[in-house]
């Protein structure tokens, strides 16, 4: 098609443009510099996304339904405690990101930080960061129900509000991991914090052994 250059491929194109959003911010991202990354003329990324910021929302999309996939099934496909855990553990590590000095993926979390630099300026913006972290939080509170409703969960603990202490503590470890602060041993305190006292007492006795 006129305009394209040799091999466009939409999901490429949007996949590298997701990077570059993700190490640089949207701000810093300009179109020359996009173009570039992409392999787009100006004209081919005008037309098929409308400009930089129809690319950012596409790249925002992209990033929800394939790097933050991959976080929330580890949510929706597990049961109770055990699957919340698995959850810090999993982005504690980073999986398959590139990492830092102290083994940390130093680019945080790319929705996480286009709410920091946009806040709600943009409305998709933030309808596409409030849909996924709603799906984030309600997934947290069915697990909590479940975990409460097998004993591996303190019954005493709104599943709601722990949800969103939850939701929010993820969220702030992708920031602590733009400067490589995130604590290795944050799984073990969401599990200290979730378990039952019993539970929590044989865990300590189990360290101090």
């Amino acid at each position: 098609m006129a305009g394209r250059p040799i091999g466009y491929e939409r999901g490429g194109v949007v996949q590298g443009a997701m990077a570059h959003f993700w190490a640089r911010g949207f701000g810093a991202s300009d179109v020359d510099t996009l173009t570039r990354v992409t392999g787009l003329n100006r004209h081919s990324l005008y037309k098929a996304f409308g400009g930089k910021r129809g690319l950012f929302l596409d790249a925002l999309l992209h990033y929800v339904e394939d790097v933050s996939a991959a976080y929330a099934e580890v949510l929706e496909t597990g049961d109770g405690l055990a699957a919340i855990v698995a959850y810090f553990e999993r982005i504690t590590r980073g999986e398959g990101a590139p990492r830092g000095a102290q083994g940390f993926d130093q680019r945080g979390c790319l929705l996480v930080n286009t709410a920091i630099e946009l806040g709600r300026s943009d409305p998709q913006v933030a309808e596409l960061l409030d849909t996924y972290y709603a799906r984030i939080e309600s997934a947290f509170a069915g697990l909590i129900r479940r975990g409460q409703e097998t004993g591996t969960i303190r019954r005493d603990l709104d599943p709601l509000v722990m949800a969103r202490w939850l939701r929010v503590t993820g969220q702030g470890l992708s920031v602590s991991s733009r400067i490589g602060l995130v604590p290795g041993d944050l799984a073990d305190v969401v599990r200290m914090a979730l378990s039952p006292p019993n539970d929590q007492a044989n865990n300590q006795e189990g360290e101090r052994g």
